[in-house]
């Protein structure tokens, strides 16, 4: 599982930063166990500006609840993979994270 998931944070940090949205930059990924973490900046505010009361549920539905229908993600189900989206505000500050066990997919 380790050389998969380095694997898949090397292929992400050759990239660099990505822009996913016209909200959301992918800037790093790593990993550490069986947990790979996704750092995200919302390019548009600072942390200040938001609020994850609201933010939260948004990220739920568009990302985390996403992630088990995800095709490219198979092979981290059977691996537990646990997946981080851990997102930072415009200058620096830390908004929030969420997170999904994979192994909590049920298979298809």
């Amino acid at each position: 599982m380790s050389q998969e998931l380095t694997q898949a944070v090397l292929e992400i940090n050759a990239e660099g930063p990505k822009l996913l949205d016209t909200e959301t930059r992918l800037d790093s990924a790593a990993t550490f166990r069986n947990f790979i973490i996704y750092n995200n900046t919302m390019v548009n505010y600072t942390a200040a500006q938001l609020d994850v009361t609201l933010l939260n549920p948004i990220i739920q539905e568009a990302v985390i609840n996403t992630l088990c229908a995800n095709k490219g993600l198979e092979s981290f189900i059977g691996l537990g993979v646990i997946m981080v989206y851990r997102y930072h505000g415009k200058n620096g500050q830390y908004i929030t994270e969420l997170s999904k066990d994979m192994a909590t997919c049920k298979s298809s």
